[in-house]
């Protein structure tokens, strides 16, 4: 996924997504300047923020 995927997914900014990234909440890769992510990782950390309903 690319930058524009994230945000999308995530309903995020850009700003919001670098800051992500400065922070090391979502793994990333940059291959000639574009910063790419895994679906399992953006999934991951959806995950991560979901919020149960306790029984």
């Amino acid at each position: 996924m690319d930058s524009q995927d994230v945000c999308q997914t995530l309903g995020i900014t850009k700003r919001t997504l670098q800051s992500y990234r400065e922070k090391g909440i979502v793994p990333y890769s940059n291959v000639g300047g574009k910063f790419f992510y895994r679906e399992s990782d953006v999934a991951a950390y959806l995950e991560s923020r979901t919020k149960r309903k306790e029984a």
